[in-house]
């Protein structure tokens, strides 16, 4: 069954990528000019060369996803590690600074055993991408990673729309990333968190993670007005509602455990 924390990152990781494929789509038309700038749009837009314009243009689009699909992965970690039912060396990855040592260190973990070898070290290359993008970061790309992913590369462009990974890693080095490179590394750090779900089993089991949840939602707000309504019937009532329009997957145990914190959790957004 899949967390709440995998339901909201594959939300969020597939919104960015349909996103960036319409954007690419639209670009396309741009290129090869039969796409021109309406009337309606009051912007300036007079391109010298509507090709170069429009590559450049999907670099960034594709920039621009690598931060959100990131993001989306340190949400993940951050459920993960305020799940109560999670050992104490998981839920201390979440005071770890730096996405990449965040991921490194989950990784490491035995209850993890048999993932591929080269999922890990794609997931953080990942991360090293975009803090390029974000931060201009020279951080180097581990030698152990890179040599993890040249000993697999023939697994991975087999099972990777033949993607050559030392090309990637040159395209990393040069600061030059491609639709390609992105939409492999997005896939495997969306299988890998697909990984880490199953084998962990993060719930919502305790009064800490549901506020964070609420939180990330930006449910505050709604949450203490249920819980300001009086009488307790109609309070469960709306609690349940409220539950089951916004974490489809708390348990029904779990949901009992709630209600009767639900002033504990209160206290706490």
């Amino acid at each position: 069954m899949e967390s709440e924390g995998l339901k909201q990152f594959l939300k969020s990781v597939g919104d960015s990528v349909f996103y960036l494929n319409t954007i690419c789509v639209g670009l396309d038309g741009v290129a090869d000019g039969t796409v021109t700038k309406s009337n309606d749009l009051t912007i300036t837009w007079d391109p010298r060369d509507s090709k170069s314009s429009a590559l450049q243009a999907r670099a960034h689009a594709i920039k621009s996803a690598l931060v959100f699909v990131e993001e989306a992965l340190l949400d993940y970690i951050k459920f993960l590690s305020k799940c109560e039912n999670q050992t104490d060396a998981i839920k201390s990855i979440g005071k770890i600074d730096g996405a990449a040592e965040k991921v490194t260190e989950l990784s490491k973990s035995k209850l993890l055993s048999g993932m591929p070898k080269y999922w890990a070290p794609i997931v953080v290359l990942l991360v090293r991408w975009r803090n390029k993008v974000v931060h201009g970061s020279t951080a180097n790309y581990s030698q152990q990673y890179r040599s993890t992913l040249i000993q697999n590369a023939e697994e991975i462009e087999k099972k990777h729309a033949a993607i050559s990974i030392v090309e990637t890693l040159e395209h990393f080095d040069n600061s030059a990333i491609t639709l390609k490179d992105f939409s492999t590394m997005m896939a495997i750090t969306i299988r890998y968190v697909r990984w880490v779900d199953s084998k962990l089993t993060p719930t919502i089991t305790g009064i800490e993670s549901f506020v964070s949840l609420i939180k990330d939602k930006n449910l505050e707000i709604i949450y203490k007005n249920i819980i300001g309504v009086n009488g307790a019937d109609l309070q469960e009532r709306k609690f349940r509602k409220f539950i089951e329009l916004n974490f489809l997957s708390i348990s029904v145990q779990d949901k009992e455990f709630l209600f009767k914190n639900r002033y504990k959790v209160k206290e706490r957004i």
